[in-house]
């Protein structure tokens, strides 16, 4: 289906790096208001997508309770007047998310996670609707793109 112009470039941008704003100020709600009813979203993609706000919640709420903290970089807009990608940075504490990720093969659990971190980069791309709602997010991510510090 194409794309008509729902809104403008800058606005897309300022979305993007609004949306890391609630991410650092751990506010899941916030970060809610910014999405649809019917969003569908892949974090990482290649892990099933999922689609609801009541998925999100729950996602960003371990993300939250890992003190995820985004460092982004200069948001990209398409010119087909909804999607937006945008380079991150991240850190965030090695509980809860590590162990999953470990268990997932995606890195090599410290011996001793106390105190341990995780970095990530990762690209997210959204598709905004006309309303200025996401739709859609994607986070791209791969095995190299996450380790453990500290």
């Amino acid at each position: 289906m194409p794309y008509r112009r729902l809104t403008s470039e800058r606005d897309r941008k300022r979305l993007a790096l609004e949306h890391c704003r609630r991410v650092n100020a751990g506010d899941v709600a916030a970060i809610l208001e910014l999405y649809g009813d019917d969003v569908a979203f892949a974090d990482p993609v290649g892990w099933e997508p999922q689609t609801g706000r009541e998925a999100l919640r729950a996602h960003f709420e371990r993300s939250v309770a890992g003190n995820l903290r985004e460092i982004p970089g200069e948001p990209v807009a398409g010119q087909d007047g909804a999607h937006t990608l945008i380079p991150i940075s991240a850190v965030m504490d090695y509980f809860p998310l590590g162990p999953v990720f470990a268990g997932r093969g995606w890195l090599v659990p410290p011996a001793d996670p106390a105190g341990k971190g995780l970095r990530l980069t990762y690209m997210r791309l959204l598709r905004v609707d006309g309303a200025g709602l996401i739709r859609e997010a994607q986070t791209f991510w791969g095995r190299s793109d996450i380790d453990v510090t500290g």
